[in-house]
């Protein structure tokens, strides 16, 4: 029995030396990676999936919040600096102006964003007669072609960005530039309420 054992204990200790060898030998080449670690849970230490629990945290959020206050870096985003209050929505009014070039790519984009955000309450035309009215479970909003006829770019984005009346706060459905492209089109839809309120040329028969 003893000399079966022998051999074979010569033989498993070759080829652990061997393998041993081996993989210091093919790590070799790397100077940062000499083919041990010790302690390797932190050398490689272990990660959280995106949205699972983490003690590490109060709120046990692993997929953390940008810190309040702060601009993502490469945009033009600023903080909004109008308060959610009469003074504001007037001021809003009266200071805001589209930043965006009125061309048919920023139109396209804005009537896509309209007809998915604000159709099923404002209709197809802002005519206030969206599928949600159509229920008859909340009252219509006011229409593109009545009282929001002549309503300014300003008090637009004030009232997608707080809300207003029913209507709830969009800020975090549509960015700033998106917004922007919805009023666009909306101006659109203002233009059409205008036009069917304009007063007959008598000078044409």
């Amino acid at each position: 029995m003893k000399k079966v054992l022998k051999p074979l204990t010569s033989v498993l200790g070759a080829i652990a030396v061997f393998t041993i060898a081996a993989s210091v030998s093919s790590c070799n080449d790397d100077p940062k990676h000499p083919g041990y670690e010790y302690m390797p849970d932190m050398y490689r230490s272990p990660s959280y999936e995106t949205n699972s629990g983490n003690g590490l945290f109060k709120d046990s959020l692993t997929n953390r919040l940008p810190v309040s206050g702060t601009i993502p870096r490469g945009t033009t985003y600023m903080p909004y600096p109008y308060p959610n209050t009469p003074e504001g929505y007037e001021a809003a009014g009266k200071d805001l102006k589209n930043p965006l070039p009125k061309s048919e790519e920023n139109l396209a984009e804005g009537k896509y964003l309209y007809e998915n955000y604000c159709m099923h309450c404002h209709g197809e035309q802002g005519m206030a007669d969206g599928k949600i009215i159509q229920n008859g479970k909340f009252p219509p909003p006011p229409s593109y072609s009545g009282p929001l006829k002549d309503l300014v770019e300003g008090k637009m984005f004030h009232s997608i960005t707080y809300g207003k009346n029913l209507m709830g706060s969009h800020a975090s459905q549509l960015n700033q530039t998106e917004r922007w492209k919805v009023i666009m089109y909306v101006q659109t839809l203002q233009k059409l309420g205008n036009a069917s309120a304009a007063p007959a040329d008598s000078t044409k028969k």
